[in-house]
């Protein structure tokens, strides 16, 4: 949307504001902007009508907020117009502010804020069917390969795809915000962390949100950085499992996230021209053969073949 249409709708709610400016645009096809006015901040979340609403991101902000996880007030929903008003919680998103020094701290931090949400009891949230993910993850081979690639993808993708629904199965399941990264979490000055995003909060296996916030779209897999921020989830966590059980958790969850995210992010090009995230395609694929098992074919299969094609491809766009 333009500046001025996003003024306007805030001034039909009452918020009338001197400036607009754009914050983000979400594959879910969200868009966040920044409304200033007398040097206040606010920000407005519109998402078409046709595409979804707000309903459930503010039921779950207020049950979020009750559990004393740190989440933004939603101050105004107005569903026929499409929008949230929401308090500002600033620029400081992980992506932008993790470095080196402060990696270890933001991170054990974030999988504080992650166990806070994983043991809130009772959740009345949808419970991820092995259909669902399964749905999920046959995007890579469907959307990504078929379509945006144009290959198809051979036998040991297929296997892939069905090992992962199998041991996803095995896995504890525990509320899991469905996209905990690093873009979603936010730190305040004194490094006390936020959570946005949180829409599509389910119960899902708990290797899918440590995927998240460890297997990095922006960063290369770092093995002994994931064991030890495993290790120390594990002091933390109520999770009964050992080190290398929870290793592997991480691992598939890591395998369905990374096919699944590869899919969407191409469909959302396909459908909607939205290149946006067209650059985070090579990493997102080096990380998911990086955490595949040595011995499984696919590897050889996705270093051989569709990594090529997808350089090829980008270069052509």
């Amino acid at each position: 949307m333009k500046e001025s249409e996003i003024i306007e709708l805030a001034t039909q709610c009452g918020y009338e504001c001197e400036r607009a400016i754009a914050l983000k645009l979400e594959a879910s096809g969200r868009e966040y902007w920044r409304l200033i006015y007398n040097s206040n901040h606010l920000v407005l979340c519109f998402l078409d009508k046709s595409n979804g609403n707000h309903l459930e991101f503010c039921n779950l902000a207020e049950m979020l907020s009750s559990h004393n996880v740190n989440v933004p007030k939603v101050f105004l929903h107005n569903p026929e117009l499409g929008i949230t008003i929401q308090e500002d919680l600033g620029d400081d998103n992980l992506l932008e502010i993790l470095n080196e020094s402060n990696k270890t701290e933001l991170t054990h931090k974030s999988l504080e804020l992650l166990i806070q949400i994983q043991e809130i009891p009772n959740l009345d949230v949808q419970n991820l069917s092995a259909d669902e993910l399964l749905d999920q993850i046959s995007l890579f081979s469907e959307v990504f390969c078929k379509e945006f690639l144009e290959i198809e993808a051979d036998k040991s993708i297929l296997e892939l795809s069905a090992a992962t629904i199998k041991n996803l199965s095995d896995h504890p399941k525990l509320n899991c915000h469905f996209d905990f990264e690093r873009r979603n979490l936010i730190a305040s000055k004194a490094n006390v962390i936020s959570v946005i995003d949180f829409q599509d909060l389910c119960i899902g296996p708990v290797g899918i949100d440590l995927a998240g916030i460890l297997l990095d779209h922006y960063l290369i897999f770092d093995e002994s950085f994931v064991k030890d921020s495993l290790a120390f989830y594990k002091t933390k966590s109520a999770v009964d499992l050992n080190a290398d059980e929870l290793f592997e958790c991480f691992r598939w969850g890591g395998i369905q996230r990374n096919m699944r995210i590869l899919g969407t992010l191409s469909r959302l090009y396909m459908n909607n021209k939205r290149s946006f995230r067209l650059n985070d395609l090579p990493m997102i694929l080096d990380n998911l053969i990086n955490i595949l098992p040595n011995n499984w074919s696919c590897k050889n299969y996705m270093l051989d073949t569709i990594k090529p094609r997808l350089t090829e491809k980008l270069a052509s766009l």
